[in-house]
């Protein structure tokens, strides 16, 4: 389905709601055309002419924002730097996920296939995993693409992952915001490449740049209320840290604090504990660099 923001601006949504392994695209007519993010669905992108896209701009090496590449054989496949490596080495790729870890996090838990986990929908058209995907280059904060009717720039927005990106459009004050979403249960930032800290700036840096339209990967476009909907999304972050320093008050390990599922309270799989232990492991990291708390020994954590 194609929403219209402006001339020649869409959307393009998922006929389903953009939830994983859905995500919602943008699509910029010119005579360069560009697509944002390719995770919509064949479906959806059957209402753009595929053939005649001439970049394919991609926010980040998740799943549900990668998925749709072999609709674009004639376009460039262009990706932030700091990620470059997730597309081409799968040592890579699972590094940046943090399933390095797996044994260390989940002992005597096996990693099912993400797929059979979460089911995914008949125009879904890859399986979620590694699978190399050829770039034609890579941008970085401030990079401009020209489609010949109008200007779309990359804004580095980390924190949800290293190499996060934003796409925003000047002339008409649209901001792609990714996955900095404004969903109502909070930021995801459950993998190796996620840091609170940047988090934090990047949804500043969002209220600096003050969108009239805000388009985001997961929920709707907003058009009103973005400023407080920032606040109250970032909020749900600062309110886990009060929660885990409130919790450090007696030494704790990682595992015992997952136990209170700060973030995930109705866990319906083994991913979803795994990733409540990842967010919890980057609220440590980041606490440790603030010295709001100490690690007094291997493993063990206490609020100063």
């Amino acid at each position: 389905m194609l929403n219209k923001l402006a001339n020649g601006i869409w959307v393009v949504a998922p006929d389903k709601p953009p939830r994983y392994p859905y995500a919602n695209c943008m699509y910029i007519e010119g005579e360069r055309s560009i697509v944002i993010d390719i995770g919509a669905g064949a479906r959806a992108f059957a209402d753009i002419p595929v053939n005649e896209i001439a970049k394919v701009l991609i926010s980040h090496f998740h799943f549900d924002h990668i998925h749709g590449a072999q609709l674009f054989t004639r376009a460039g496949l262009y990706a932030g730097r700091e990620e470059k490596e997730t597309y081409s080495c799968k040592e890579a790729y699972i590094s940046f996920h943090g399933y390095d870890l797996w044994e260390e996090l989940m002992p005597g838990i096996d990693r099912e296939a993400y797929g059979k986990v979460m089911p995914l929908g008949d125009d879904v058209l890859a399986q979620p995993g590694f699978r190399p995907l050829t770039l034609a280059g890579t941008f970085r904060d401030g990079t401009v693409f020209d489609t010949g009717r109008t200007t779309v720039r990359a804004v580095h927005l980390p924190g949800h992952t290293r190499g996060h990106y934003g796409f925003y459009i000047d002339k008409e004050n649209i901001l792609f915001s990714g996955d900095i979403d404004l969903a109502a249960t909070g930021p995801w930032y459950s993998s190796s490449s996620a840091d609170v800290g940047q988090l934090i700036a990047s949804v500043k840096l969002i209220q600096e740049i003050n969108p009239s339209i805000l388009v985001t990967s997961h929920r709707r476009i907003f058009t009103a209320g973005i400023i407080s909907g920032l606040d109250n999304y970032i909020g749900i972050v600062l309110a886990r840290h009060e929660r885990i320093l409130n919790l450090l008050k007696e030494p704790m390990t990682l595992h015992q604090l997952s136990a209170y599922k700060l973030v995930f309270p109705d866990r319906r799989n083994t991913y979803e504990l795994f990733w409540e232990k990842m967010t919890i492991r980057n609220h440590l990291h980041y606490l440790l660099a603030a010295e709001l708390i100490v690690e007094i020994e291997k493993g063990v954590f206490l609020r100063k």
